[in-house]
């Protein structure tokens, strides 16, 4: 006999996704805690310039914030799971409480530092206010969509010929790697093919999930992704820090928990005068539920606004895509031995008959938080910034010698891959070029030693 609780789908659903959500946001959380507390590791630049001057004190209580009310989350959707009754969550109100407060500690996180704005955290925050204030019936509907406007933007943010010729590739030389093929010899063009049909498979997932007669077919083909997505970037592939797998493993229980016909095909045991009062009787909505609806939609629909540059590429769920806007930092090959030890290595040698050598930032953050760069280009100017006010402030030379040079490359074209560069050399070129962004491009105070 099936218990009486696995007879309520929707609540089943419900507590199971919290339960889930809240573990795996706590790994990550510890993968990555560097990222989240104050630190001198790694260039901080805020969404805001006069953030800058708060104490550093309010990243440690938002962090524990974060930590506890996941902890609190877990605990009590894990007792509501083990309830023999299912009429009500344990404390519905606290565990309210604690989605918005997860929500409010991770956007002040992000107000202090914009490299907080990780995809997963992202997500996270947003499905857990869904999970926490609307009721079941509203929620699980709204956490579907939100699920499967993640893959349709995923899909949509690759259709461009800098994935088919950049990332694409890269991820299909990785997949065939892991089990022991060799693409050396193959030519770029059926790399190209491959890699284009990445998005083409996204937009099926999410197509397919979206309809009930085809949602057993995409459910399985989206694991299938899933696992070979790790395939390709893991240890046997690109060998990707360890969060992308971590992430990957949350959408596969994510989806099964979601559309998988063992919770599709469970009875409600509800009363029948009760469900028919409810059928009859007009949804009513509190301020807070209506709240929340209003931002999940504004988050539906605002990565459409992306290409136009006023909304970014990780909320826009550009995953694995290429075409944002970028900086290049590269440092005067004597000034790289004035760097900190700890930096040396990410810096590349100059190029033949050059003196200009790569700060591979990307590989410093992986590095030093456990977290990959944020890709907006204001956020890479901040922390190229950061480096050169280190660099020229300890060892001031002459202004007509730049010691630092910062490449600006726009968005790449759609159809043909191509950017337009723009170059900066010293310090005070590249601190002018924030100005051109709406939001704060310079870094927090950055004591580089």
């Amino acid at each position: 006999a099936i218990p009486f609780m696995f007879r309520e789908p929707l609540k089943l659903q419900l507590r199971i996704l919290k339960i889930t959500m809240a573990l795996f946001a706590l790994v990550l959380l510890s993968l990555t805690w560097k990222l989240w507390t104050p630190q001198t590791l790694f260039p901080q630049v805020p969404l805001f310039s006069r953030v800058s001057e708060l104490a550093p004190a309010v990243d440690w209580l938002s962090f524990a914030i974060m930590v506890l009310t996941l902890i609190s989350l877990f605990v009590l959707s894990a007792a509501s799971l083990l309830k023999k009754k299912t009429e009500d969550e344990s404390a519905p109100r606290f565990q309210m409480l604690c989605g918005c407060l997860f929500l409010l500690s991770f956007l002040l996180e992000v107000v202090f530092d914009q490299h907080r704005l990780q995809p997963w955290a992202y997500q996270f925050a947003l499905g857990l206010l869904i999970l926490t204030v609307l009721k079941p019936p509203r929620a699980i509907p709204l956490f579907r969509l939100f699920v499967l406007s993640i893959y349709f933007y995923s899909a949509l943010s690759k259709c461009d010929a800098s994935f088919v010729q950049t990332l694409g590739r890269q991820l299909a030389e990785g997949l065939f790697s892991a089990v022991g093929i060799s693409t050396t010899y193959w030519s770029p063009q059926t790399l190209s093919w491959i890699a284009a049909s990445f998005p083409i498979g996204e937009f099926l997932i999410a197509f397919g999930l979206f309809f009930r007669r085809t949602r057993q077919v995409a459910l399985w083909a989206a694991v299938g992704m899933h696992l070979t997505l790790m395939l390709a970037i893991g240890p046997l592939g690109l060998n990707h820090y360890k969060g992308v797998l971590i992430w990957n493993v949350y959408f596969i229980f994510q989806d099964l928990i979601l559309f998988h016909t063992w919770f599709q095909n469970q009875t409600s045991v509800e009363p029948v005068g009760r469900q028919a009062e409810e059928q009859l009787s007009p949804p009513t909505y509190s301020g807070l539920e209506r709240a929340v609806q209003a931002l999940i939609w504004f988050v539906l629909l605002a990565p459409l606004l992306e290409p136009t540059g006023y909304f970014d590429h990780w909320p826009s769920w550009g995953l694995y895509a290429s075409h944002h806007d970028r900086v290049v930092l590269l440092i005067d090959e004597e000034s790289k031995w004035d760097l900190p030890p700890d930096l040396q290595p990410f810096v590349d040698s100059p190029r033949p008959l050059s003196r200009w050598c790569r700060v591979r930032v990307e590989r410093w953050s992986l590095a030093d938080l456990g977290a990959p760069l944020y890709p907006q280009a204001r956020f890479q100017l901040g922390v190229a910034i950061a480096v050169g006010k280190a660099v020229e402030q300890d060892s001031p030379r002459d202004a007509s010698q730049p010691r630092i040079r910062l490449l600006y490359e726009s968005a790449a074209d759609r159809w043909s891959g191509e950017r337009k560069i723009r170059e900066y050399n010293g310090l005070s070129q590249i601190e002018a070029l924030s100005q051109e962004f709406v939001l704060n491009a310079t870094p927090r105070p950055f004591p580089m030693k």
